[in-house]
């Protein structure tokens, strides 16, 4: 969850990011694609894009609560190992077979899991489509979990595990989830521990599979050089034996985040500190969601105008770049964000960074500010959506967050109708130093008032 900071731009970096801008604040937004829900003859539901200027085919499905959080006490990293198991060989194939069979029709096939979810994602010339459907059939329904394969991921997992022990980001990752999360799963260590990687079995993979990876809790995308009677046939054909029944061995509650203000140092001899803030933010269903994205941009939305990019780094060079984001899952939301500076300069960042947010909390936003947030996000939306990987990956999402089939085309809308008066209303609820947590990880110096 925690954000990528980047690098300042150099010269060139920054003219063409200014070029960007002003062809998105200049430009009119105009957006309409046609989303069509397709079902197939044995009952499987998929939304689809057709796009046929390119042979292209993307597909993204999502298996709902089948993510990280959901590895039980002893098998922390079961999911991490299906991930990478799922690409180690299936039905007939060995690891290298299967490997080779992708790429000599420039097959991309790949899993990933977030603290919610379980994603497979296949990208495919829609010439080979019927390949690249029975491969992906293959790795879901026939992985091989080769005992060999299995201690070779086994111990390139552990190696992982104690390589990054002591790497800063994940040092400040792991304090932040502990302190946020506390005993909750959603705290668990993405790979596991060395003794839990250890610990899974074949029949551990299998188990998950089975339990996690069906037609009840699947969600399927579609975007590309296909009609959807072809993509009603290869759904049957190649999905509608997966398990039907959603069978999991965790369930999850909700969780807030602490909500006294708590200020910890994990101590590293690293020549900048790394900071990261948050309070509870908004689930995707709060109907006060699209403000507070608008109002997120304002603050810290990680491009140069923000005001905390402005306060930090424009002002005072305390940072290569500072930004916000609105989290959420399925069980707990947080409005987080994070920077790094010269470990001599912490305290005085910290300062500004309490000082901005109070700011717009106290004072709230204007129309200019209010009107140029509206049209960075609406002109971006259309640049975000530019390949099928991309439209695939935002109907699963809108899947996922029941945001309904024309959601794709009313979002700019949205944006568009928040006025000011809202944006304030939501920076004074979310904006609550006395609730704010803060990590860093470094060397940091502070004054008496700043610990």
């Amino acid at each position: 969850m925690l954000n990528n900071y980047r690098h300042t731009p150099n010269n060139k970096c920054r003219t063409i990011y200014t070029f960007i801008t002003f062809f998105l604040l200049a430009t009119p937004p105009a957006l309409a694609t046609n989303v069509q829900e397709i079902k197939s003859k044995n009952g499987i539901t998929a939304w689809l894009v057709e796009e046929h200027s390119q042979p292209l085919i993307s597909i993204n499905i999502a298996f709902r609560d089948s993510g990280i959080a959901y590895d039980y006490n002893g098998k922390q990293g079961r999911t991490s190992m299906a991930n990478s198991m799922l690409l180690e060989g299936a039905g007939n194939m060995d690891s290298e077979a299967f490997a080779r069979a992708l790429e000599t029709y420039a097959i991309k096939l790949s899993f990933s899991a977030n603290e919610d979810n379980f994603y497979a994602s296949m990208y495919s010339l829609s010439e080979h489509k019927e390949k690249a459907f029975s491969y992906l059939s293959m790795a879901l329904l026939q992985p091989r979990f080769d005992d060999k394969a299995l201690a070779r991921v086994k111990r390139q997992t552990i190696l992982a595990i104690k390589q990054q022990q002591q790497k800063p980001y994940y040092r400040l990752s792991r304090g932040w989830q502990e302190r946020i999360f506390a005993t909750h799963p959603y705290s668990r260590d993405e790979l596991g521990t060395e003794k839990t990687v250890n610990n899974l079995s074949k029949n551990d993979l299998q188990n998950f599979v089975k339990n996690y990876l069906t037609q009840e809790n699947m969600v399927v995308s579609v975007a590309g050089d296909i009609t959807s009677e072809e993509l009603i046939n290869l759904l049957d054909k190649n999905l509608s034996s997966l398990p039907v029944k959603y069978n999991p061995d965790v369930k999850l509650s909700d969780i807030s985040p602490p909500q006294a203000h708590k200020q910890i140092v994990i101590e590293q001899d690293i020549p900048q500190t790394i900071v990261h803030f948050g309070v509870e933010g908004l689930k995707r269903s709060d109907p006060e969601y699209i403000t507070g994205y608008v109002m997120n941009h304002i603050l810290g939305s990680g491009d140069l105008t923000s005001r905390l990019n402005t306060e930090i780094r424009e002002k005072r060079g305390l940072t290569y770049s500072s930004s916000t984001s609105l989290s959420f899952m399925q069980h707990a939301a947080l409005f987080e964000g994070g920077f790094s500076t010269r470990n001599d300069k912490a305290g005085e960042a910290i300062s500004v960074l309490k000082r901005t947010m109070e700011e717009l909390a106290d004072k709230g936003t204007n129309e200019q500010e209010l009107a140029d947030a509206k049209r960075y996000l609406t002109g971006s939306f259309v640049v975000k959506l530019d390949d099928n990987s991309s439209v695939a990956n935002f109907l699963t999402m809108m899947q996922l967050q029941h945001l309904g089939i024309d959601y794709i085309n009313k979002r700019n809308d949205l944006i568009n109708s928040v006025t000011v008066e809202q944006i304030n209303n939501i920076a004074k609820r979310l904006i609550k130093l006395d609730k704010l947590q803060i990590i860093m990880v470094g060397k940091p110096i502070l004054s008496k008032e700043e610990k």
